[in-house]
This record gives structure tokens, C-alpha cells and sequence, in this order.
């Protein structure tokens, strides 16, 4: 703890930057132990660091933002990254990690209102989110506004989004970041609050939802299952047991009542298993079963009945037959010719 002393306030930013940007680039599950082991160092770091930074009273509310050091702008941020990691943070109760993470995201939209880096919108948001800040209905807003501030906020994210790009370059090489405008810094910087202003209100949103279900779940209790041990079946009416000992016990007590559970078996049926193959064969054969079948209707024999006119029974010799069928289909085909379909319906006509 003694180095930790000795670090300088921008090396305790440093440090906790690498560790918050190290999470990112875990393959890991984020419930595994890894995971959360290096998100709960991480956030030792940052309180280290809001520690200090409040210690120090860098920051003031007597004070504009032109007032504020640009190398000391990026410590605006600190709360904000403290809020992403107590949402990943699963130790102890999700509930009050859940709560942190909304108040941390809370302090940093009142640091930047204090500095009039706030929409006049965003400015009211927070004045709500500050009465109540884990209720969803604070940030409650009419459907057809809300999606026209997401189309809005999406539009806006992309163009911050460079520009951030743009500031990490820069912090991730020193000499380049002393040697750089200070306009431009600046520029970048406020950005880059805008940036993370935008993802706040939405991430707040969010977990404000997720909180709400949570303190509104049933209490989930625990049942104690019970060992099954026969020998602990002193309850059961039927006192069944499987114990070899109680296999002779009478099925039937005097008064008629079950003792036991049984089944019924014939010796017959037991003497002729004694000698058997174990499984059940077939009693008759293929031919008999067919036999039976067609005795049964379950089959027609032939290709199609008797109802086509050249079925199993008609005799394909017989000619004075075929044409006596063919005629009749002649007459049929005349007859549907001549009436059109449905002239002969006289019902319901007007």
C-alpha cells in the first residue's frame, strides 16, 4: 500500500486506465473468477484515484470549465468508468452493485452540469435522477420522443465516436499528447464527455429496469430435500419397504388391508418362463397372419377392389362387359356436355 502512496495522481490514472482497458481485451466469461478478480482490482483502483482527486480538490463548483486544467479534464471521466465497473462487478449483492453503478454514473452527469457542459434537457434529467435515482419512471418519456432522441443521440455517437479515437491516440503516446494543441486537446475531450454523457443516460435507463425486476422478484426459498433412505420411511401409510427380510410379510392384514405391494401371477405362467428364451416370440406365421387379415377385411386382395371397372374381378376377356362400360361413360361425358355445371339447381334463385 506504501507504493500506492507514492504514486503521483497522473500515475494513478495511468494505471487505472490500463486495468479498465486490460478488461476489455479478456477472452474470458465475464462470471468467471478471472474476470472478476480483475474487474474487482480495477476498481480499487479507481476509488484510489476518486479518492485523491476529491483529496485534492481539483474540482470545484465555483468554477466554468475554461477554468479547468486540460491536462486535468480526463479526471472528469473517472466516475464514468467507476459505473461500468460495478455493472460488471457480480461480488457481494447484484442489487447494491447495481445501485453503485447508477450513483457513479450520477456523479458524473452532475460534475459536467456543474460545469455547463449539459444540455438544458439532460440538465433535467439529472435534477430527476437525483429524487430518484433507481426508479425507472425518473427518466420516463413519451414513446415517439424517446425514439427520436435515439435516432438523434445514434447519429450524434458516430461523429463523437471518431473524435474519441482520435483522444486515445493522443493519451497513448505521451510525447505526442505534451506536443499536441491544447485547442485540440480540449476539443477532443469535450467529445469525448459528450460521448459518454449520451451512453450514461441509456446505460442508467437500463439498469434501472433491471433493478426494478429484481427488487420485485418473489424471495426464492430453499426447500431442504430429504435423503431418500428407506430406513427413514416412517410416514408412509403403505409401509413399503424393500428390505429382503419383509419380503414373506402378508400381502393382506385380517381386516383386508394391502400390506404390501403385489401382483398377481398364475404358476402356469411362471413354470412356463422357467425354460424360456427370456423374450416374447411370435405365435404365428407370416402366411397366417395374412390369412387372417383377409378374413378380417384388414386386406383387399388384388389392386383396387371392387369398385373400378377393371378390378380383381372382372374378367378382362369379357368384351360385351368393356363395351357395356364403355357406353356408359360415353353417355356420361354427352350428358355433361349438354347441362352446364349447376343448371339443374333451382333453389334460392332469385
Amino acid at each position: 500500500m506504501a507504493s500506492h502512496v507514492e504514486r503521483t495522481l497522473k500515475q494513478l490514472y495511468r494505471d487505472a486506465v490500463e486495468d479498465y482497458s486490460s478488461i476489455a481485451k479478456l477472452t474470458v466469461r465475464h462470471d468467471s473468477e478471472e474476470y472478476q478478480a480483475r474487474v474487482g482490482k480495477a476498481i480499487d483502483e479507481f476509488v484510489e484515484l476518486k479518492t485523491t482527486i476529491t483529496g485534492r480538490g481539483i474540482f470545484s463548483t465555483n468554477e466554468s470549465f475554461e477554468d479547468i486544467n486540460t491536462s486535468e479534464i480526463k479526471y472528469l471521466v473517472v466516475d464514468y468508468h467507476l459505473a461500468n465497473l460495478y455493472q460488471e462487478f457480480q461480488g457481494q449483492s447484484r442489487v447494491q452493485n447495481l445501485k453503485k453503478s447508477i450513483i457513479c454514473y450520477l456523479h458524473f452527469l452532475t460534475n459536467l452540469a456543474n460545469y455547463g457542459l449539459l444540455e438544458k434537457s439532460e440538465e433535467a434529467k439529472v435534477e430527476l435522477l437525483k429524487k430518484e435515482p433507481f426508479t425507472l419512471q425518473s427518466l420516463h418519456v413519451d414513446a415517439q420522443l424517446r425514439r427520436d432522441e435515439k435516432i438523434a443521440n445514434y447519429r450524434l455517437e458516430k461523429q463523437l465516436a471518431v473524435k474519441l479515437e482520435q483522444l486515445d491516440k493522443l493519451e497513448s503516446n505521451e510525447d505526442d499528447y505534451n506536443n499536441a494543441d491544447e485547442e485540440l486537446i480540449r476539443d477532443l475531450s469535450t467529445s469525448e464527455l459528450k460521448l459518454f454523457t449520451i451512453r450514461s443516460f441509456d446505460t442508467i435507463r437500463v439498469l434501472q429496469q433491471e433493478l426494478e425486476i429484481m427488487m420485485n422478484a418473489p424471495e426464492v426459498k430453499l426447500q431442504e430435500i430429504e435423503d431418500d433412505d428407506p430406513r427413514q420411511r416412517k410416514n408412509d401409510p403403505t409401509k413399503f419397504t424393500d428390505k429382503l427380510e419383509y419380503v414373506n410379510k402378508d400381502v393382506l392384514s385380517k381386516d383386508g388391508k394391502i400390506l404390501r405391494p403385489f401382483t398377481l401371477m398364475k404358476r402356469s405362467d411362471l413354470q412356463r418362463n422357467v425354460y424360456g428364451t427370456g423374450q416374447y416370440l411370435p405365435t404365428m406365421t407370416v402366411e397366417e397372419l395374412l390369412e387372417q387379415e383377409l378374413a378380417n377385411g384388414g386386406m383387399v386382395n388384388g389392386s383396387g377392389g371392387n369398385d373400378g371397372a377393371y378390378g380383381s374381378d372382372q374378367d378382362e376377356d369379357d368384351m360385351e362387359k368393356a363395351d357395356e362400360e364403355t357406353y356408359k361413360k360415353r353417355q356420361w361425358d354427352d350428358f355433361t356436355e349438354s347441362h352446364a355445371k349447376g343448371s339443374g339447381n333451382t333453389i334460392n334463385r332469385g
